[in-house]
């Protein structure tokens, strides 16, 4: 097998420019904005300077590490609520990461779906302007859009939309300078209308989501998302004035069997990272379609897994597959970050990230080749099972179930204490498949799925080893499941069955190995593959959202339950908790204020609605947090 070129030719002739939906600006105070020049030197410095938070994960390398020192163990019950922006319809669309740009005031660039972006005063939660655009094909009612954020360069902000465009906005006013359309050539064709027609279809969770691309030496790239409609997956660079420059086809013909390749998925849908010293952007690739493989055979290279491009030219540099031919539905959706560490006495560049699998790789950057895959960070049980074909009550409970291990959850690391923290979903779940045909704009999946309920009230001697095992690093937990009348939970992937009378759950209720905690917060070395404590959440619906880290020993994340939580970083203690009020599915930050002397950390909370997560609280708030420094 070779790996040779996987780049796109593509058509000069296509709609590139053509705007398949509608803006709504609004503007209110646009004055307060200071004029800031953001360079790519600021961007390069972003991570290693306090008073902005500029990208995604703060830095390239996607560490979602602040390096002030401000909030310390001792401090940080002094933080106190500065202002809650509540944004009330549609509710349940918070899952992203602002940016800050320093200035007097500092100004907070977020978005939330779909396919809306605000301006606010950083130090007020002051509306300053909007931007709403109506994409060309709608988005479900009944899910989030999905929405994680904008990217920066000069005058502009820049957001990835939800029908797979660009749109650059004028930072100032919301208004639109440009938007490339994504979706003008799919598989080298020009669509015939303003957009192709394999790629529409009504954008939901598990199938659309809107990462911020990434900015780098004159361009900005991204990837594509609908593996569940049975597209092959493609990454993108265009210029800094909406041209594309290069596709990369992440299901290459000449590496796939027969035609496979034409519905094979391996999107590229959550964020990236970058390694400015090899100069290579990690693309996170998804699962392969449809989810059975009886009709793709082979590894399916580059999904469910991380590929490494030279970030300049797009040319294939490696790849790792987390589920080399997926059937679990194991797409590699963490974001990976990059760190240094040690390799035979030279500091090498290591990409990291966690798998839905329940383990985190670590691969060298320049090789691909894997140097440490972790411990379990959830419960692994009847791993790469295959199921059963239209018999889901007698398929075996799996675990980790589709949602992971980790999902987009965003870790974070902080390199004195060489900790990884790390989100995850500890659930038992069933698969069953059955054939299914390619039509355009419909689900290619194939499979069933049901889940085991949580179980509610834990005994008390598993409460005692739940503190044992943060305190010993045991990563098997042997509790019993508690009696409690289990229910059954619809998957999130528009499955449609009546669960209330399926009988793989009636006969089969969960599995006794499960230790009944949905979900969990872990720190780890990730050089080492250790787990050095856990966190077992007694909540009844899976965590979501990302961490923050400090050099003084902390690291910041919520739960769905409305707790915002800071974690000692090396050993897991809780040292202070906040309830928020709403299910926390957003990605900390941290900026400090020079004018203000003033350190803040934004949350967003809200951010799911329906099927199994309408566990979560219902809401819409950024809550931002201020200790005078």
């Amino acid at each position: 097998m070779t790996f040779e070129s996987h780049l796109e030719e593509l058509p000069e002739d296509a709609p590139w420019h053509e705007k398949p939906g509608e803006s709504d600006i609004e503007q209110h105070d646009t004055d307060q904005i200071p004029e800031v020049d953001v360079t790519e030197d600021d961007l390069l410095a972003s991570g290693s300077t306090t008073e902005n938070w500029l990208m995604y994960g703060n830095n390239y390398e996607n560490q979602r590490h602040y390096v002030g020192e401000e909030i310390t163990p001792d401090n940080v019950g002094q933080l106190e609520v500065e202002y809650q922006f509540e944004h009330l319809t549609p509710q349940n669309d918070f899952q992203g990461s602002p940016i800050i740009i320093q200035g007097d005031p500092p100004v907070m660039y977020i978005t939330f779906g779909p396919d809306h972006v605000h301006a606010l005063n950083a130090r007020t939660g002051e509306f300053l302007w909007s931007h709403v655009y109506e994409p060309y094909v709608g988005t479900s009612e009944e899910s989030p859009s999905a929405e994680r954020g904008v990217s920066v360069l000069g005058d502009r902000i820049y957001t990835s939309t939800l029908d797979l465009g660009v749109q650059a906005l004028d930072r100032y006013t919301g208004e639109e300078e440009w938007y490339f359309n994504g979706a003008a050539a799919y598989r080298g064709e020009p669509a015939e209308n303003v957009m192709h027609e394999e790629l529409q279809w009504e954008r939901a969770v598990g199938t659309t989501s809107s990462f911020p691309p990434i900015i780098y030496n004159g361009r900005l790239s991204k990837g594509s998302f609908g593996g569940e409609y049975g597209v092959s997956g493609f990454y993108d660079a265009i210029d800094l004035e909406g041209n594309i420059e290069w596709r990369v086809n992440m299901t290459p013909e000449h590496e796939w069997v027969g035609d496979s390749w034409r519905h094979g998925g391996a999107t590229a849908w959550p964020a990236g990272a970058l390694d400015p010293r090899t100069e290579q952007i990690v693309i996170p690739s998804a699962n392969p379609g449809p989810w059975y493989g009886t009709v793709r055979p082979g590894f399916n290279p580059y999904s469910a897994g991380k590929v490494g491009v030279d970030a300049n030219t797009g040319e294939y540099a490696w790849h790792f597959q987390d589920a080399p031919h997926d059937w679990w539905d194991y797409d590699s959706s963490n974001p990976p970050m990059v760190i240094q560490g040690e390799i035979d006495g030279e500091q090498t560049s290591m990409a990291v990230w966690a798998g839905k699998t329940g383990w985190i790789y670590t691969v060298n950057m320049e090789t691909g080749q894997l140097y440490q895959r972790s411990e379990e960070h959830v419960q692994h049980l009847n791993m790469w099972a295959l199921p059963p074909q239209d018999d889901l009550e007698s398929a075996p409970w799996v675990m980790p179930e589709l949602q992971g291990g980790t999902n987009p959850q965003a870790s974070a690391y902080d390199p004195h204490t060489q900790t990884y923290v790390v989100k995850g979903t500890n659930q038992p779940m069933k698969f069953s498949w059955y054939e299914v045909e390619y039509e355009a704009g419909e689900n290619y999946i194939g499979m069933d799925t049901i889940r085991a309920e949580p179980v509610a009230d834990e005994p008390e001697e598993e409460e005692e080893e739940e503190e044992e095992l943060g305190a010993d690093e045991d990563e098997n937990d042997d509790d019993e499941p508690g009696d409690e009348e289990e229910e059954e939970v619809e998957d999130d992937e528009d499955d449609d069955e009546d669960e209330e009378e399926d009988p793989a759950l009636m006969d089969d209720p969960r599995p006794d190995e499960w230790n009944g905690y949905h979900s969990v917060i872990v720190g780890l070395d990730p050089l080492t593959g250790r787990i050095k404590w856990r966190d077992w959440l007694d909540i009844e619906t899976s965590t979501a959202g990302g961490c923050v880290s400090t050099p003084t020993g902390l690291t910041f994340a919520g739960t769905p339950e409305g707790e915002f939580v800071a974690y000692a970083t090396e050993t897991g203690e809780r040292v202070w908790v906040d309830d928020i009020g709403v299910g926390v599915d957003g990605d900390p930050i941290i900026w400090h204020d020079p004018y203000e002397e003033k350190t803040y950390v934004a949350i967003t909370a809200g951010g799911r609605r329906g099927g199994a997560l309408d566990e979560n609280l219902a809401g819409n708030v950024v809550t931002v947090y201020s200790l005078s420094t």
